[in-house]
């Protein structure tokens, strides 16, 4: 077996480098920044928890290759995730853990909230998708819920539609 020569080599890993970059770090077009989500259906409220949450339905999205964070207004969340490989559809959850929250009325002491938002590039300012929260306690029971709804998250007001 014959030694590969030592530039040959730094072509080689370097080509694999630019290979891995391109399957990993490619440019999307949702823009980062400070987003509002905007309930447009709501699927599933067991608890009246979007009434009760509706002003903290905002984030900063962070990008980085195909990382996708949201520093996310609810309960002061973070959530990390990634985009797929088409590059407009993207999945991020994150949980928060011992929290207190209002539950129809009722102040709970949460031992975890699980929150996934999947989302859908719609243009660079603008995404939509489907956000779903689960509150998990031991007791009581009234303050087990879940929420999912449709929204649409939108960056300092730039719909897609009335960007020109």
């Amino acid at each position: 077996m014959r030694a590969v020569s030592t530039p040959r080599r730094h072509r080689l890993v370097l080509s694999g480098l630019l290979l891995a970059c391109l399957a990993g770090c490619l440019p999307h077009v949702q823009e980062p920044g400070d987003y509002v989500f905007e309930p447009v259906e709501v699927l599933r409220d067991d608890c009246g928890l979007l009434e009760t949450n509706r002003n903290q339905l905002y984030g900063t999205l962070q990008i980085s290759g195909r990382v996708v964070r949201l520093d996310f207004g609810f309960l002061d969340s973070h959530l990390v995730g990634y985009f797929l490989e088409d590059g407009d559809h993207f999945s991020i959850d994150g949980s928060v853990v011992k929290a207190a929250a209002e539950v129809n009325g009722q102040e709970c002491l949460l031992d975890q909230i699980n929150i996934h938002i999947d989302g859908t590039t719609q243009c660079e300012t603008q995404f939509n998708g489907v956000l779903r929260v689960r509150y998990d306690t031991r007791r009581p029971d009234e303050c087990v819920c879940e929420m999912w709804l449709r929204y649409e998250a939108v960056k300092e007001s730039k719909r897609c539609d009335t960007e020109g």
